[in-house]
C-alpha cells in the first residue's frame, strides 16, 4: 500500500493553478483557452478520484499514526459566504472551513499556536497535534471565520498585515483581484510581463489573467512589483476601494474583540505584504519591525511569531531571520508544506496551505500529512 501512496502523493504534490493555466495559454494571445481549462479540470477530477480512493484504503489515519513528535500547522486565509467569482482560490467558503474545522477538531489535539511551538521544542506534543493559522487580516475572519472557530471551541492565530487595516486600501494581490473582477474592459495587453493580450471577458479569463499577472510580479524586485501594479490598476478601469468587499481589512478595534476572546492570537505579518526577499535591506527592516512595534502597541503583547508573505523558500532570506531575531521573534511560518518537527529551523516552520478548490478527501490527505513537502501558493 505504501508504495501505492508514494506514487500518489507525487500525484497530488503537483497541483495545477489558475497561474498554470495562464502560462500554458501564453501564445494563445486574446483567444479564450479552453482547451488548457478543459484540461485542468480533468487533471483535476483525477486527483479527486485519487484522493477518494486513498481516504477510502484509510490512508489519512495510517499516516496520522506516524505524527508523533510533529505538528501540523494549518494556514487559511480569507472566508467568504460562498466561492468568489473570478475564482480566488486562497478564499474558502464558510460551509466548506466549519466542514474542514469539524474533521480537524475530530481527528487532531488542536492547541494554541504558541503552546505548541513551545511543546515542539521540548518534545512535549501530544499525538495528533495541530495549530490553526489565518495569514493577511481581511475583515471576514472577524465575521466568517471566527464564528466556526467559536462554535468548534478552536484556538486560531491570526497573522496581520498592519499597514492597510482599517482603511480602504487592500493588499497588492488582492488589489488586482478587484481590478480584475471589476475591469472596464474586455481585453488586456499583459505583452510587458510576458502574457500577451488577454481575454477578461468571463470570470475564468479574468482569473487566469489575474493570475498569470500576480505569478510573474511575484518575481521582481519591490519596486518594480508596485510599479506594474499602479500600471495594470490603471488599464483595467475599475474604479473602487476595498470597503465591503471580500479584502477589506479589519481594524484595530476589531482586532482586538477577537483577541479579548481569549482564543484567537494576533501576529504580525508584515505591514504591505511584500516578497521580503525581493525588498531592499532597509525595506526588510521597516517590514518587520514596524508590524511588530505596531502589535506590541496596539495589543499590549510583543510578538513572538511571525509568519513570511507568500513563504516559499525563494520569499525569505538571512536578512529577514536576523531583521525578526532583533524583533524578538523566536518562530516564524513559511509556505513550505509539511509537519514541523523538533529539529525544524524555527524561523522557517512548514505549514499545510489550504486552499479553497480542495475537494475533501484532498484536504484529508494534505493535513495528514500524505502530499510531498513543497510551496503550495497560487498568487500569494
Amino acid at each position: 500500500m505504501w508504495q501505492m501512496v508514494s506514487e500518489v502523493r507525487t500525484t497530488l504534490g503537483h497541483q495545477t493553478l489558475p497561474s498554470d493555466v495562464a502560462r500554458s495559454t501564453t501564445r494563445t494571445g486574446n483567444r479564450r483557452p479552453h482547451g488548457a481549462l478543459a484540461r485542468m479540470k480533468r487533471r483535476e477530477a483525477a486527483k479527486d478520484l485519487t484522493a477518494r480512493i486513498l481516504c477510502a484504503a484509510g490512508v489519512p489515519t495510517l499516516a496520522r499514526r506516524q505524527m508523533r513528535g510533529r505538528l501540523a500547522i494549518l494556514n487559511f486565509h480569507g472566508v467568504e459566504t460562498k466561492p468568489l467569482s473570478p475564482p480566488c482560490h486562497y478564499v474558502i467558503d464558510t460551509a466548506t472551513l466549519r466542514r474542514e474545522l469539524e474533521f480537524v477538531r475530530g481527528h487532531f489535539q488542536v492547541l494554541p499556536l504558541e503552546e505548541a511551538l513551545e511543546r515542539l521544542r521540548a518534545g512535549t506534543l501530544p499525538d495528533h497535534a495541530a495549530a490553526l493559522t489565518f495569514d493577511d487580516g481581511t475583515r471576514n475572519l472577524a465575521t466568517h471565520a471566527a464564528p466556526a472557530l467559536r462554535d468548534l471551541g478552536l484556538p486560531a492565530a491570526f497573522f496581520l498585515a498592519t499597514g492597510p487595516m482599517g482603511t480602504g486600501e487592500a493588499l497588492w494581490p488582492d488589489r488586482l483581484w478587484l481590478a480584475f473582477a471589476r475591469a472596464k474592459v474586455s481585453e488586456i495587453d499583459l505583452t510587458a510581463i510576458g502574457h500577451g493580450t488577454r481575454s477578461l471577458r468571463s470570470a475564468a479569463d479574468r482569473g487566469a489573467a489575474c493570475g498569470a499577472a500576480v505569478g510573474h510580479l511575484k518575481e521582481l524586485s519591490d519596486g518594480q512589483r508596485m510599479a506594474q501594479v499602479e500600471s495594470i490598476v490603471a488599464t483595467l478601469g475599475a474604479e473602487f476601494d476595498a470597503y465591503g468587499g471580500p479584502f477589506q481589512m479589519l481594524c484595530w478595534d476589531e482586532a482586538r474583540a477577537l483577541a479579548s476572546e481569549g482564543s484567537v492570537t494576533l501576529h504580525p505579518h508584515t505591514v504591505t505584504h511584500p516578497i521580503l526577499s525581493r525588498c531592499p535591506d532597509q525595506k526588510v527592516e521597516y517590514e518587520i519591525s514596524e508590524s511588530c512595534s505596531t502589535l506590541d502597541r496596539e495589543t499590549g503583547h510583543a510578538p513572538a511569531i511571525f509568519a513570511y508573505p507568500n513563504g516559499r523558500r525563494a520569499d525569505f532570506d538571512e536578512r529577514a531571520k536576523a531583521a525578526l531575531r532583533r524583533n524578538g521573534i523566536r518562530w516564524a511560518l513559511s509556505t513550505t508544506r509539511g509537519l514541523a518537527h523538533r529539529d525544524s529551523d524555527p524561523l522557517a516552520l512548514p505549514r499545510i496551505v489550504i486552499m479553497g478548490n480542495f475537494s475533501h478527501a484532498r484536504f484529508k490527505l494534505h493535513v495528514s500529512g500524505t502530499v510531498p513537502s513543497r510551496p503550495l501558493n497560487p498568487w500569494r
